[in-house]
């Protein structure tokens, strides 16, 4: 079996690839990557691994030729360029890329929960737009909307470090959120992945991907200072404040896109209501404080 991962330098993307080059089965992958200075060292040596270099914004650069399964990941933008219209441009290469290979059986897209809706969730918005041009791309279509990474917690070490505190804009703050690793995001898609072929009780199969339970900001800390043995205090970001605070970090456009994204999961939020469930609900094994260690190498 023949699996190409575009892009693969998210780190979704790893550990998708890390997962299936160990699995028994043997599948040989592919990863595309626009800098191919990014492969990692374990995957250079794997004789079942092949680094191509290509670019989702680019058709001419995706060759997904003798593929059985694909999985595809949006990258983020940082920009002022439009997300959705970004979103639509390189999801509509993939899919041309599929239907030009002839070979491709199955297409596994990595998404967000909350991607069902068209308006009110910001970035996610790129998710929801990428969902409506690959319904069809393949024979076999998985969505897997995950839950908030564990990982951007990480954003929080330098103050935590160098001034013992972190910032949350999960409030209040005992207002649990759906999180999952990205080991599991890994290999959970690596499993989709691996039964191409197998028939799906409907195309596109969609399930949600949660961790073995919600977290709130006080599990976070709680963490935190588990793993760091300190005090840590918790400095909250109220949802009146996301537009400033989002907006010391990234360009407006960037900013805005993201506070509402945050608001979206609050109180008021259309996740928050969620009048449209997905429905199946799978979960990662990985415990928050397994992920904070993981930050802190310890």
């Amino acid at each position: 079996m023949h699996i190409t991962v575009v892009p693969a330098s998210p780190k979704t993307g790893q550990a998708a690839i890390r997962t299936l080059l160990a699995d028994p089965s043997g599948p040989t992958v592919r990863g595309v990557y626009r800098d191919l200075a990014k492969v990692p060292a374990e995957f250079k040596s794997n004789p079942r691994f092949e680094a191509v270099q290509g670019s989702v914004e680019e058709l001419s650069t995706l060759d997904l030729s003798g593929s059985d399964a694909v999985l595809n990941i949006t990258p983020p933008l940082y920009d002022k360029r439009d997300v959705v219209a970004h979103a639509r441009l390189v999801s509509e290469n993939v899919k041309t890329a599929i239907k030009k290979a002839g070979s491709v059986k199955r297409l596994v897209y990595l998404s967000s929960g909350g991607a069902q809706y068209d308006h009110g969730t910001g970035e996610i918005l790129s998710n929801h737009e990428a969902e409506v041009v690959l319904k069809d791309a393949a024979p076999e279509v998985v969505f897997v909307r995950c839950g908030y990474f564990m990982e951007n917690w990480a954003t929080s070490l330098e103050t935590i470090q160098q001034a013992g505190f972190f910032y949350t804009t999960l409030t209040p703050l005992d207002h649990a959120l759906p999180m999952i690793a990205v080991q599991d995001i890994g290999a959970t898609c690596a499993s989709e992945l691996l039964a191409t072929g197998n028939p799906l009780p409907r195309t596109p199969y969609i399930f949600e991907l949660h961790g073995p339970r919600a977290y709130t900001s006080v599990d976070v800390q709680k963490a935190f200072e588990e793993v760091s043995g300190k005090k840590i205090e918790m400095r909250p970001v109220e949802k009146a404040g996301l537009g400033d605070f989002y907006a010391a970090v990234f360009p407006p456009t960037v900013a805005k896109l993201f506070a509402e994204m945050n608001a979206s999961f609050l109180e008021g939020g259309i996740m928050y209501e969620d009048p449209q469930p997905t429905g199946e609900i799978r979960r990662g094994k990985t415990e928050l404080v397994e992920v904070v260690r993981q930050m802190f190498g310890a």
